[in-house]
């Protein structure tokens, strides 16, 4: 049994540890803008799954989570590859709305 949370823990993590990074590359200030607020968004989540615990026995919960790590390593690649910054705030919004429906299977 693993702790279905875990990956939004992970995404919030990724967006800390290139905040800077990720804030620079943005070419305009509605694009700083959008970051910042996912950024709080995923602050807020992992606030909230901090310290709790999901099984991930549940089939749905086991599938967020699957989709989640999926959607964590296409994030941290597009941070790699630092391109097109519209393509990881996409991802960014795709990790928030997974970390949000497995907090509501939580109940958090």
């Amino acid at each position: 049994m693993a702790n279905a949370l875990e990956g939004i823990l992970d995404t919030f993590t990724s967006l800390d540890d290139n905040y800077s990074l990720l804030r620079a590359a943005c070419r305009t200030q509605a694009a700083r803008d959008q970051l910042a607020a996912q950024y709080s968004a995923a602050e807020a989540a992992y606030q909230k799954a901090a310290n709790q615990v999901l099984s991930d026995d549940e089939a749905t919960v086991a599938v967020l989570n699957t989709q989640l790590t999926s959607v964590n390593n296409q994030l941290r690649k597009a941070v790699a590859e630092m391109g097109d910054m519209s393509k990881v705030i996409g991802h960014i919004t795709q990790a928030l709305s997974l970390g949000a429906q497995l907090l509501a299977k939580a109940g958090i």
